[in-house]
């Protein structure tokens, strides 16, 4: 199916990312917002306009910016009093929950410009709206009725009842597994989700779910389809949603189906730079495939609520006096991702030093029992722990999927290297690793 390409109005804030990195790296700064859907819209070679709400020393730079990147018409529908919008980003890579910190955000408030004419956007069919701060319901208002929305529920939205006002038609929904509402409304999976914005009456919702790829759910016929990530060595992951977003609705004139294909590619070659060249490249090469060319890459699919139902034993020196920097980080991750993590000490019990032979071979049955009903072993052998690599050598003798978090390298051993199906000293590699064992499980 193809339609003529829409025309595209952004709406939403313009943030200043800065990315914390460890001593001695330069932090990272760049803009953020709906900057990133922008950068995704230049790269595929299509201009659009922008309705900002922005700071006001930040509205010059910005309009160049946006200018420079295809920006064809630029307004400024708001402006952020009080704080600087500054994101400070700890975790860029997503491992684990980002800890984004906006700063001043208490102070922060939103006032809209009365001089705001929507005439200056009367061409344009489909908007990409970003809530924010600011009323989402008197942004729409002051938009042209004809508009059709896209609207991305991921932050800044609370009660979906509060989106049911706006007037337009909302053809696309898009939500994130890392969203505030969606940990309210996603009890009962992607049907349940649905049910819960039907009285938008969108055409598609979609839930973007990390690194287990994407769903489209029909509203029309009730079809779930599911899209693949393409997992590869994450830069920065901040802004790969808002490029998804962006790629989705160019592309939606081809269909729903390819639109979320292209859409996946362009956010995972955006996880993987900075640099808005190197970005385009890999946009532009991406271009040049057929649908069939895409679909048959293939990728890794592991939806939000089944990743509880597949256990993941946790090999590890998970001791109170252990150093646990590791073991918590490693855990942290694996449980953001909705993992269920099985910890064989916190189960069955830690043991004195002194335990007499019973103690012990009670223990050890209980855990090799507790592997047994396990789908994987994720590994973290601080200290070059004894037990742990048993446990390794346990779950390889079994056929069991084992991925091995090493980041002192104190372990790169022939027979963990090659036993493993991934050993690296990086957890965002072992957590690629991890989606793309349990994906493969029946």
């Amino acid at each position: 199916m193809t339609g003529p390409q829409p025309s595209l109005l952004l709406v939403g804030e313009i943030f200043v990312d800065v990315t914390i990195t460890p001593p001695n790296e330069e932090n990272k700064l760049r803009l953020g917002g709906i900057v990133h859907a922008a950068r995704g819209l230049w790269a595929l070679g299509i201009p659009f306009a922008t309705a900002v709400v922005v700071p006001s020393y930040l509205e010059q730079t910005a309009k160049d910016y946006l200018v420079k990147f295809g920006c064809v018409e630029y307004s400024v529908l708001g402006q952020i009093v009080g704080a600087p919008n500054v994101i400070l980003i700890f975790d860029p890579t997503e491992v684990d929950d980002q800890h984004y910190e906006d700063l001043l955000r208490d102070e922060k408030r939103v006032e809209l410009s009365a001089a705001w004419d929507s005439a200056t956007i009367v061409d344009y069919s489909d908007a990409i709206i970003f809530p924010g701060r600011y009323d989402l319901a008197e942004v729409c208002r002051r938009l042209p009725k004809s508009l059709r929305l896209h609207i991305d529920v991921a932050y800044d939205v609370d009660d979906i009842a509060k989106i049911a006002a706006v007037q337009q038609v909302i053809r696309s929904v898009f939500i994130s597994t890392s969203s505030p509402l969606f940990m309210k409304t996603s009890s009962s999976g992607i049907d349940g989700l649905a049910h819960n914005f039907a009285l938008l009456k969108p055409e598609t919702l979609v839930l973007k779910e990390n690194r287990g790829g994407s769903r489209v759910y029909t509203f029309a016929s009730g079809h779930v389809e599911n899209i693949p990530a393409q997992l590869g060595i994450t830069v920065n992951s901040v802004g790969v949603g808002d490029v998804f977003d962006a790629t989705y609705v160019a592309q939606l004139h081809k269909g729903s189906s390819e639109a979320a294909w292209r859409a996946a590619l362009a956010s995972s070659a955006y996880a993987q730079t900075t640099e808005p060249d190197t970005f385009e490249t890999y946009i532009q090469r991406d271009l040049k495939l057929s649908a069939t060319q895409i679909k048959d890459l293939g990728g890794t699919c592991l939806a939000w609520e089944r990743r509880k139902d597949l256990n993941i034993y946790l090999a590890a020196p998970d001791f109170a006096r252990s150093d646990r920097r590791a073991i918590e980080r490693a855990i942290s991750a694996l449980k953001y991702h909705n993992f269920n993590v099985r910890r064989p000490v916190v189960e069955n019990g830690e043991l004195p030093s002194d335990s007499d032979a019973l103690a012990l071979s009670i223990t050890y049955r209980k855990d090799v029992e507790l592997l047994n009903d396990c789908h994987m072993v994720f590994a973290v052998p601080t200290g070059r722990d004894p037990g742990t690599l048993v446990e390794i050598g346990l779950a390889i003798e079994r056929n069991l999927p084992v991925v091995v978090f090493d980041p002192d390298g104190e372990c790169a051993n022939t027979m963990v290297i090659a036993g493993s199906g991934c050993y690296s000293r990086d957890l965002d590699a072992c957590l690629n690793a991890t989606f793309d064992c349990l994906s493969r499980v029946e």
